[in-house]
Order: structure tokens, then sequence, then C-alpha cells
């Protein structure tokens, strides 16, 4: 309670702060907006994340949030997932199946769900069969900056943005410039300063163009293993594991006049826990991830506003193994291929109508078990070749006039298994001045089953799917203020959020086509519950120095509580489970970072608030990231300490529900020395 007590006054001393430097009486001058705008830069009008037509965060019909490239450079970050959890609201945890997904406001996805819509420029990715996003798609050195919208964004992009939206926007080089980058780094992958030895990462890009042209491509990989780890799995089986996971990744950008295509693909390997394999051993097997993602669009320019088409293919594969020997394994294949057209009409007296259509096809096109030592199929799944249509339709009528800027809009969808639906939105901004707004946003979202949630029918029992699932649905309402003064920045807001049907694993029996299962996991729909939250980032840049603070509070109901039966025969007591149990009461992050000629530092930290698993308590986690550097021209060498206190980061397994309590998110301290040269 006292840390609690304390961490809540020394976030509110900073609100006073920022209210006392951000009173709209003081007016600036005309070279402190200058500087103002450099600061903010991230922030100016380029986001699309929100809205078809560019928005700065202050003016965004959205709640949200930007991590630009001078910020990944400054702080060192690794990967996508690990500048994710910087920001306010959102946290990068992982399951017993699966590493880095995104979670926004406590309200939990598992590794086959989309809660959280992954996009690379403003193209949604994600497995047709099982749901999930991806954040690997795309390696850190080919980002320019990641938009994360925070809240229901069905009304923009359908199903599968149900709690928020990562757009990870691709580096570019300026207008009629040129830019070529090459990445290298090791690591101690072994922990501590010195030991084994990896390559940690590798990569390049190139992006340059003239007149109506330009392009950009980038290929990279990334290898991370975690020290050793001593983890027990379900079987009972305890013994010493070493974690890994790794992704190599290709992308490509090109704009001819009012065309442009996007090309993506990726490969990843990470090890797989498994659902009845053994660890005593302390081998790990490998789950590999396979994905390309093709998407063209065209800009016309009518006098009446703008008109857009875009086509896109997504393709995704996972193979899992799925005994305890690695022979048989589970290849899941699916596809998705989308049809949009969206359309701004500029109406008179500053109203603006955006409206459009989207026509998708969902393939299951795998789903099969086989013999990896022969290759010989041992089992089909109900779930292949199956093919869902979606159809959907939105219009948004906004209003920009002086100081306000209104709008409000819904969109209707069609799902082939699972009906109609009708999400809407509606936000109101009202810029006090140039550096202040002020924010009232209210919006909805829904997110439909996937085959996989309804029709699985696993041989052995592992998860039953339910063909009765309802669709999940959420609805928030929200108030926020952001103001900048000088070199500071503040974001502040405040929310309420109502979750119904959320799809969750229950444990218990279940009986499916007559059929009846004993003790086993299968999907099912939540009650009604809700949360409420606050959430604040606070950023100052001056000439040498940069600081940051985010910090994230929430309080969410248990209406969902369901009981959890005892796990059979490893003696275990039941419990009951319910979304907001294993969610932290508190996230806290900052950094520092400063720079002296040709050297530069930084450091930040993260802070996991106390929690719960199935049957325990959990303590606050705690990490932190350190890193020293020199530039030379175009070259610049970093050194920097991952983990500094060397400790296990370990967050609830809330998933399965059965005898693994807690998962390790870091094992280990990690030494990583990484050169980059631009040109």
């Amino acid at each position: 309670m006292s840390g609690s007590f304390r961490i809540r006054h020394a976030c509110a001393a900073a609100i006073l702060a920022a209210a006392r430097l951000c009173s709209p009486g003081l007016a600036a001058a005309q070279d402190d907006l200058g500087e103002f705008w450099t600061f903010m830069s991230e922030e100016a009008r380029v986001l699309t994340v929100a809205s078809a037509t560019p928005e700065s965060v202050f003016d965004s019909v959205s709640n949200v949030t930007v991590i630009d490239r001078a910020m990944i450079e400054r702080y060192n970050f690794a990967s996508v997932s690990e500048a994710l959890q910087t920001v306010p609201g959102l946290a990068v945890l992982r399951t017993y199946l699966m590493h880095n997904i995104p979670t926004v406001r406590g309200a939990l996805q598992e590794h086959y769900a989309n809660k959280v819509l992954v996009m690379i420029d403003n193209v949604p990715m994600w497995h047709a069969v099982t749901g999930e996003g991806d954040l690997d798609r795309v390696g850190i050195d080919a980002v320019e900056r990641i938009e994360v919208l925070l809240g229901p964004a069905s009304v923009l992009y359908g199903s599968n943005a149900l709690t928020g939206a990562v757009n990870i926007v691709l580096r570019k080089a300026p207008k009629g410039q040129r830019l070529g980058i090459f990445t290298g780094g090791l690591a101690s992958g072994a922990g501590g300063y010195a030991g084994r030895g990896d390559v940690s990462r590798t990569g390049g890009l190139y992006s340059g163009g003239e007149g109506k042209y330009s392009y950009m491509v980038s290929a990279d990989s990334r290898q991370e293993a975690q020290p050793a780890v001593l983890l027990r799995d379900e079987n009972g089986a305890e013994n010493s594991v070493r974690e890994y996971f790794g992704a190599r990744t290709f992308n490509f950008s090109g704009t001819s006049g009012a065309s442009t295509l996007l090309l993506n693909a990726a490969r990843s390997d990470q090890n797989y826990l498994g659902n009845t394999l053994t660890l005593a051993s302390g081998a790990l097997f490998n789950e590999t991830r396979e994905a390309a993602l093709a998407s063209f669009s065209h800009n016309f320019a009518p006098d009446w506003g703008s008109l857009t088409y875009t086509a896109t293919y997504d393709w995704q594969r996972r193979n899992v193994p799925r005994d305890a020997s690695d022979n048989i394994r589970s290849d899941i294949v699916g596809s998705r291929f989308v049809n949009s057209l969206g359309a701004r009409v500029n109406l008179p007296a500053g109203l603006y109508l955006e409206t459009g259509a989207a026509q998708e096809y969902r393939y299951a096109q795998r789903y099969l078990n086989y013999y990896s030592n022969t290759g010989v199929n041992q089992w089909d799944n109900s779930l292949s070749d199956r093919l869902n249509r979606e159809s959907s339709l939105h219009a948004q009528l906004g209003l920009e006039s002086g100081s306000w800027k209104l709008l409000a809009g819904s969109r209707y969808t069609n799902d082939g298994h699972s009906g109609d639906n009708l999400s809407s939105r509606a936000s109101a901004i009202y810029m006090v001045d140039e550096r202040n707004s002020l924010k009232a946003l209210f919006s909805q979202s829904f997110r439909s089953p996937t085959p996989f949630e309804q029709y699985f029918l696993p041989s052995p029992v592992t998860v039953v799917g339910n063909p009765g699932l309802k669709p999940e649905r959420t609805e928030s309402y929200e108030l926020a203020y952001l103001a900048s003064r000088g070199n500071f920045f503040a974001h502040l807001t405040a929310y309420h959020a109502k979750y119904k049907d959320s799809i969750f694993r229950d444990l218990g029996d279940f009986t499916r086509d007559g059929v009846s299962y004993s003790n086993v996991n299968y999907y099912s729909n939540a009650p009604l519950y809700h949360a409420e939250g606050v959430e604040l980032r606070l950023r100052y840049s001056g000439r040498h120095a940069h600081a940051f603070l985010s910090f994230d509070r929430l309080r969410g109901s248990r209406h969902d509580e369901a009981d959890i039966p005892a796990p059979g025969a490893f003696g275990l007591p039941g419990d009951s489970s319910w979304n907001f149990k294993y969610s932290p009461h508190y996230n806290l992050s900052g950094g520092l970072a400063a720079d002296a000629g040709r050297f530069f530092a930084a450091s930040n930290f993260n802070v996991f608030g106390p929690g719960r698993s199935l049957r325990g308590a959990i303590p606050a986690q705690f990490w932190a990231d350190a890193s020293l550097g020199y530039r030379n021209g175009g070259a610049r060498h970093t050194l920097a300490v991952k983990n500094l206190t060397d400790g296990v980061v370990e967050i609830p397994e809330y998933v399965r529900l059965r005898v693994v309590e807690t998962l390790p998110l870091y094992t280990g301290r990690r030494l990583e020395y990484t050169f980059s040269y631009r040109f």
C-alpha cells in the first residue's frame, strides 16, 4: 500500500506541475511554436491510425500515442514489442504457447485471439484460422514510428480491433532524398556479461526515389535466447529450460503517382511449451510462424474530396508440435482477401463525410495433424476448407469549426457465421489553443469468433470449440487532456469500459454435438463486466536530454467470475477465475536519455504492479535496461544491458488454468552490442 500511495502522489504532483505549465493564458511567441513543433515532430499531422485524413495527437478523433524513430534510437529498443511496453494502457504479455501478445487496458487475450489489431502502414494482418496478430512482422530497424490507438476501433477496421489497434509505419527517406542503413548486433545469450555469444541482429534498409516515384526495401533478422530458468510443466516435470525467439522479415513499399504497393514476408521461430509435452529432459520444441502479405491501393483525387481503393491478400501459417516426441505436428494455414473502398467528401461549412465499404473472404485452408518423421497425415480437423465472408459499410460525419472538431459514425457488418453487427463512435475535441486540447470519446467494437474458437475438435483433447459462441462486444467512454509547453508534454486519460460476451477458455465438463468431455478447456462467453482506469504520459525533450514517464491504473469488476475445478491427478485445489484477476494493479515505465558530443546514454525501466495467478499472489515485477553509445558520422555503436537486475520477471498463466501458475517474461541479464551505419 505504501508504494502504491507514493506512486499515486508522485503522479498527482506531476499532473499539477503539467497543468501549471500548460495554462492557456500564457501566450506563445512564434519562435516558441517552431520549437514546439520540432519537439512534437512525431505528433505533426501524419498520424493515420484513427482517421483516413492525417491528424496530430492533439486533434485526433481517438486516443492515440506515438513512439517515433527518435525515441526508438534514443532508448535502443530492440523490437516493436519492447517499444510498446512504454505505452500507458498497453502491455506485451505471453501465454503458455506464445510470446509477444499485445494487451490493451487489461483486457486479456490468449494465443488464439486478436483483441488488438496489428497493422503495417494501415493494412491489417492476422491469421484467418486462429485470429492472432503478429508484432514481429516488422523488424525495429525498418520502423519509422508506431501509432497506438487505445479503445474500440471497429468503426474504422471492423472485427479484430476490439480494444485497440497498433499501426507499424515503415521507415522511408524524405522526399527527393536517399536513405541507406545497415545494422548488426551481438549478444550474450546465456545471461551475465560473458559466456555464450549470439548474433542478435542483422539487417539492411534502402529507400529513395524521385518525382512521383519512391520505394523502400528492408530485410532483417533478430534472435533472442533467454538465460535458463527452472520451469515445471503441466505433466509435473521440472527442469532447467532455455526459451528462445527469432524472426526474419522482408518489407517493400513503393509509390508511383497515386498508387502504392506494400509487400511483407516474415518467419519466426519460438519455443513451444505445448499441451502434452514433457520437459523432463529440458528440451523445448519449435513452433514456426510464416506469413506473406501483398496490398495495393490507388488514391483518386476527385474535386469533391478523395477516393481510395485497396486490395489486400494476407497468408499465414503456423506449424506446432503436438506430442512429447515432436513426431505429431499441426500445420495451420489460413488466408484473407480484402477489397475496400473509402471516400471523403468535403461539404460546406466545415462539414465532411467519410464513408466506405469492404468485402473480406477468410479461408481456413488447413488444420492438419501429421507425423513429422514420415509425413503421413494423422488427422484432419474439421476446420479445413472453411470459407467465411464478411461485408461491411461505414459512414462518419465530421465537423471542423474554429476550436471544435466533432465526429460521429457507425459501421454495419454482416458476418457469414456471426450475423449482423452495428458499432458506433462519437468524438468531440476542443482545441483550447495549439498546445492544449480536451477530448470526449465514445466508441464501440466487436470481434467475431474465429473458426478455431467455434469448430476446433481436438484429438487428443486440449480445447473444444463452441459453435454457439456469440461475438465479443465492448464500449468505452473516455475523457482526455493533452497539453504541451516549451519542451514538456502531458497526456492524461480517464476511461470506463464495458465488456460483453468476451470469449475465454473455461475449464470443466462440456458437451458438444452429443459428445461429453470431462475436465477440458472449452470456449465460452463471459457475462458483462466492466473496468475504470486512468492513463498518464509525461515527456520532456531538450537539446541534450530526454525523459518520459508512463503510468496506468485500472480497477476491474469480477462479474465474469467462473469456478475452476481442481486439475485432476495433480492434487491442486480448484479456484475461481475472472479477467482482471490476472491484470496488475498498475503499470509504470520511465526513461532518461542524454548526449554529450558524440557520446550518448539512456536508461529505461518497467514495473508491473502486484497481481494474482490462479491460486496465488504475484508481487510487483521490475526490470530496467541501460545503454551507452558513440556515434561518428554515419556510424553508431551501442552497448546495452537488458534486464539490469538479472531477475526473473514473472506473469500469470491465465489461459490454460491447470498446473502452471506463472510464466517467465524475462529470465536474466543480457549484454548486447549493436552497430549501425547510415549512408
